[in-house]
């Protein structure tokens, strides 16, 4: 998949939340970007990480100052009117937990298809030990389906109030050989272990 030709527009709303989260960020969790430079890739592409806190998708926000993410997020943050309303300005694909939901991979494709950023957390709820113990099979598969670039992020440690916590970018995680072998469940599997090992070795060399 080809980057974006053009930038996509800034929407008001996301613009503002980002700032007002960003100092909230920096007045009491604060965090240290070990390689800024790798988080500002022209879109579109997928963007994965372990998953410890309810802050990690606003630290991933806050960082990404070149797009605004598109998170897959779970479908129980919708029921109330009012988070409903903020979630849907903050571009957020609702999805049903443990399911095939189709019309939330459905939008997430249309997503990457426009020259968005997609904001995966592939272990599906927040987990603490192991990084990428566990993955969902739904970000192989839109990987495998699009073609978009694979970009792991990796949380060193549980953001903390303030307690410094350090995020990473790795290497893009390459696939074409599998996406060769055609879209099935044992190229998905195949990617995921690829994944996992990804985080292996990330959490080697990085946990804190």
């Amino acid at each position: 998949m080809q980057s974006a030709l053009k930038s996509q527009p800034r929407t008001p709303f996301y613009q503002f939340a980002r700032r007002l989260l960003s100092v909230f960020c920096v007045l009491f969790f604060p965090y240290r970007v070990e390689n800024p430079q790798d988080f500002q890739l022209d879109a579109p592409f997928i963007l994965i990480a372990n998953h410890q806190s309810l802050l990690d998708p606003i630290i991933l926000a806050v960082i990404l100052k070149k797009h605004e993410i598109r998170f897959i997020g779970k479908r129980e943050l919708t029921k109330n009117r009012i988070l409903a309303w903020i979630f849907k300005r903050l571009h957020m694909i609702a999805v049903t937990r443990h399911m095939s939901d189709l019309s939330a991979m459905r939008a997430a494709a249309e997503a990457l298809r426009q020259g968005h950023v997609l904001g995966i957390f592939p272990e599906g709820t927040r987990r603490t030990g192991k990084a990428m113990e566990t993955i969902e099979s739904g970000v192989s598969f839109l990987a495998l389906r699009s073609g978009a670039p694979l970009l792991p992020v990796y949380f060193c440690s549980k953001p903390g109030l303030l307690k410094r916590t350090s995020i990473v970018a790795g290497a893009m995680i390459p696939y074409d050989d599998l996406s060769a072998k055609g879209l099935d469940k044992s190229s998905a599997e195949a990617l995921n272990r690829r994944i996992q090992e990804t985080y292996v070795k990330m959490q080697n060399k990085y946990k804190q």
